[in-house]
């Protein structure tokens, strides 16, 4: 039985976390316990019994193939560690086990992102799309990152031939 405090906690503890965006949250884990998949979905990632990282995200509406990530929280414990390059690793494996491609979604702030790790979403292969500086306040950019995953194989090209998708 999912224990939505512990979530709420965890998110707390990192600093990044205001009192709306957590209440938000809340009813965020809320509607997710109560249907799961409907239309949050969850990926978590514990050091034994506590909870390291989580991950809500949902199907984007009018689309085929992009999903946007609603939270991501790595615990303050595992700040620069290996828990927010997993909890990725393992959104990206969940997304393909359905499609062949997806575009993963993230908007944060620079308060948020630095409580995962610095410069976070860019060492993991995101791209910047949108970066509005002094959004939250002067020391807190907001940012828009996509990422691209795809199942598909490519070909090794002969030499001055453009890629191809491999025979499956």
């Amino acid at each position: 039985m999912i224990n939505i405090r512990e979530y709420e906690l965890v998110s707390l503890e990192t600093g990044a976390y205001r009192d709306i965006e957590l209440d938000i949250l809340k009813e965020t884990l809320a509607t997710w316990k109560a249907n799961p998949g409907s239309p949050f979905e969850l990926i978590e990632l514990r050091d034994g019994s506590i909870l390291a990282g989580f991950c809500l995200y949902y199907h984007a509406p009018n689309t085929d193939y992009t999903y946007d990530v609603h939270t991501f929280v790595v615990g303050r414990d595992y700040r620069n560690k290996a828990v927010g390059p997993r909890l990725i690793e393992l959104l990206e494996e969940r997304l393909l086990e359905t499609k062949k491609y997806a575009v993963i979604r993230m908007e944060t702030s620079k308060v948020k992102e630095n409580a995962i790790g610095d410069e976070f979403f860019q060492s993991i292969g995101f791209q910047t799309i949108g970066h509005i500086p002094g959004f939250y306040d002067a020391e807190n950019d907001y940012y828009i990152y996509v990422k691209a995953v795809s199942s598909i194989k490519l070909k090794e090209p002969d030499s001055g031939e453009k890629p191809e998708l491999a025979d499956e």
